[in-house]
């Protein structure tokens, strides 16, 4: 019997993925008017760079929470816990040395003043982003008598916020509602770890939940690890026929969720 529904939260319940390019593209029309009719490949320029940088040098040693350096340009970094100390004293200088770094491919030196004014002008940008999907409100006061989690791989500020610019804190703040961030349990999704600890959070067994997600790699593969119920939730209605990671159930819209959940979907 499903007693448990547990969710992903960027790009399952908040718009997320599309926040990036979307905000690089407004850096580059502000601050690097002379390239933006080269706009594809500047932002190719963009997203290596951040990533060599931020992931693969600055957060080498905490990869496996899943996040890095895109996150950490403009995530709430402070909190608890070992990932959280560990940025908390270090996100500025890191957000400094990528911005740098970015506008160094093109030639461009930036001050210290310069880099923080655009860093603000971006953080701006992808704050102002953060919205629901339509779907997201009516699943969950549907699903009002279950027990509800969030498993997300990012940091515990910053995921936490994100719910509350959204709306949808106050859904999992009740009795029987979790949520566990990847720089709590240290291991992102699809690690058992962070599995583990939200079913033992919400006081239920594996085959008492179902796990829904838009991600195939996370938190698909994750939950087919441990036996959990997965639910692929497809919105863009990709083929993912050649995929090897296969789930239990697949859809486009968060409300079927409700009727897998009361064994009435078809």
């Amino acid at each position: 019997m499903i007693k448990g529904v547990i969710f992903d939260l960027d790009d399952t319940l908040t718009i997320h993925d599309d926040l990036y390019e979307c905000s690089y593209l407004k850096v580059i029309e502000k601050f690097l008017p002379n390239y933006k009719n080269d706009s594809k490949n500047i932002l190719n320029i963009f997203i290596n760079t951040i990533h060599k940088i931020g992931t693969e040098k600055l957060f080498s040693t905490y990869k496996e929470t899943k996040f890095g350096g895109r996150d950490i340009l403009w995530g709430d970094c402070g909190g608890k816990g070992e990932v959280s100390e560990y940025l908390n004293e270090r996100y500025l200088k890191f957000r400094i040395e990528i911005w740098k770094e970015v506008f160094n491919n093109f030639g461009i030196e930036k001050s210290k003043e310069e880099i923080l004014k655009i860093n603000n002008f971006y953080t701006y940008s992808m704050w102002e982003g953060i919205k629901l999907f339509d779907d997201v409100i009516p699943t969950l006061q549907n699903l009002k008598n279950m027990k509800l989690g969030i498993l997300t791989n990012g940091m515990i500020l910053h995921q936490r916020r994100k719910m509350a610019k959204s709306g949808i804190l106050n859904f999992f703040s009740k009795n029987n509602r979790k949520i566990l961030t990847s720089s709590e349990s240290i291991l992102g999704k699809p690690n058992n770890k962070p599995f583990e600890v939200i079913l033992n959070k919400l006081n239920l067994s594996n085959s008492e939940v179902l796990m829904v997600g838009d991600s195939l790699e996370s938190d698909i593969l994750g939950a087919n690890k441990m036996g959990i119920t997965s639910i692929l939730l497809n919105r863009r209605n990709i083929n993912y026929t050649n995929n090897s990671i296969k789930p239990n159930y697949e859809i486009n819209n968060l409300e079927f969720v409700f009727d897998i959940s009361s064994d009435k979907y078809l």
